[in-house]
């Protein structure tokens, strides 16, 4: 299924966990050929990839990251599968302090302002959250 958006059922159960527990959250993009920004925004008319616009959501984001304590661990392309397959164009890792952290990024206002790129780069995500434990 093709998604850009937790399901209620995926956000209940991240919200009934220890929401002070840090977590490192994969993200798996595949982005629109051309970015689908809405009419009315100011890059309606640019023919930007999508790529290209979420480069623009990723390079706000270390600005709302700094503020909140959150860190990219890395954003990369995903060049081939060594085992299995999929389709998917970049992986990006971010740690967050707590679960708390995570769930307020997308309640702030100066990440509303960028949230429209990433919406506009999205053909579809997998999100993975993964917590601290001993191997």
């Amino acid at each position: 299924m093709k998604t850009t958006q937790a399901t209620q059922e995926q956000m209940n159960s991240f919200m009934s966990a220890d929401m002070t527990e840090p977590v490192c959250m994969v993200n798996l993009l595949k982005f629109n050929p051309l970015a689908s920004y809405e009419f009315d925004a100011p890059e309606a008319g640019d023919g930007l990839t999508g790529e290209q616009a979420y480069q623009r959501y990723w390079s706000g984001c270390m600005d709302v990251f700094r503020k909140i304590g959150a860190r990219p661990v890395m954003f990369a392309p995903a060049t081939r599968f060594m085992i299995g397959q999929g389709d998917w164009d970049s992986v990006a890792l971010v740690w967050y302090p707590s679960r708390k952290t995570c769930l307020e990024l997308s309640l702030r206002e100066d990440y509303q302002a960028i949230f429209y790129h990433r919406k506009a780069a999205l053909s579809h995500q997998d999100l993975i959250e993964t917590t601290p434990g001993d191997f």
